[in-house]
């Protein structure tokens, strides 16, 4: 009798602990990574309802099978976590896996340390019931944490660093004073003479003669030329005769 129920509890657990959404929570557990969920407990009745919203950075120890058959989780909560009744008792909870989403699992980060009021095994109700453990965080070893790799720093090639020369210092030229427009000589205004007050009832002579002209001189008859027209003369009383 013992053996058939091992063989079908070892079937259970089997199959209810490699599904997509558990799978991730036993991961979470063994290895002791806190893990951040959405949770929607019952509404009715009253009394036993659970406040809808996140739990930050649970820790959950173990898991398995309530009362009540349903596969639930013992965690431990703090705030900024939602809780319906407050963490002034303690900080233990149960979890129904059914009403758990967005689970998101804290690979960097491992709790190393046991809460107040810790009980591992099947024999605490007070914080949940749980029937039969499937699952719990192993407390021997400490599971080394899974860090992001460090990118590898780029190896710049070493430039070479010639010396500088010392630059030659620029030619400081004294400052050069404007050039002043030359001035152009300017015309002297012309001085027009007074003109001579003329007395009255007297006579203005000229103050300098105009120059005569002089007489035509004729010119002196050549002989020749009247020797010229004398055979002129002739000619013409030759042919008209």
């Amino acid at each position: 009798m013992k053996l058939t129920k091992l063989f079908f509890k070892i079937l259970e657990e089997q199959n209810v602990l490699k599904t997509r959404q558990s799978k991730p929570i036993v991961d979470a557990i063994v290895n002791r990574n806190p893990i951040t969920f959405y949770y929607t407990g019952p509404k009715k009745p009253k009394e036993k309802s659970v406040k809808q919203g996140k739990r930050i950075n649970a820790e959950a120890v173990a898991m398995g099978v309530n009362s009540k058959g349903n596969l639930v989780i013992r965690a431990y909560v703090q705030p900024p976590s939602v809780s319906k009744k407050g963490f002034n008792e303690h900080g233990w909870r149960t979890f129904m896996v059914s009403r758990m989403s967005n689970v998101q699992v804290n690979n960097n980060t491992q709790f190393n340390e046991k809460r107040p009021g810790y009980k591992e095994g099947d024999e605490t109700p007070r914080y949940g019931g749980m029937r039969v453990t499937y699952v719990k965080s192993n407390w021997d070893t400490t599971t080394p944490v899974k860090k992001e790799p460090k990118p590898k720093p780029i190896k710049e090639p070493i430039k070479k660093v010639e010396p500088e020369l010392p630059q030659p210092k620029p030619e400081v030229k004294p400052p050069v004073e404007p050039t002043k427009p030359t001035e152009l000589p300017q015309p002297k205004p012309e001085v027009k003479p007074e003109p001579t007050p003329v007395e009255p009832n007297k006579e203005i002579k000229p103050s300098t003669e105009l120059p005569q002209p002089k007489p035509e001189e004729k010119p002196e008859e050549n002989p020749e030329d009247e020797t010229l027209k004398e055979n002129i003369k002739r000619i013409k009383t030759l042919m008209l005769s």
